[in-house]
């Protein structure tokens, strides 16, 4: 089963739960925050991309 993503209209902005500035997290700064944060970060989404294809994967 494919999706079709010309047949859906989508939601109205006015009953939209988010906006992109509520989405959107802050960004961090190159000279502000320390090495480990960074990595951290950067770890954290690596994992978070994998744990979503393995799902992705599972469904097949």
């Amino acid at each position: 089963m494919a999706i079709n993503l010309f047949d859906k209209q989508g939601t109205p902005l006015d009953r939209q739960r988010f906006t992109w500035k509520d989405m959107v997290g802050k960004p961090i700064s190159k000279l502000d925050d320390d090495a480990f944060s960074r990595v951290r970060i950067i770890l954290m989404n690596g994992i978070e991309l994998d744990s979503l294809r393995t799902k992705q994967v599972a469904i097949r």
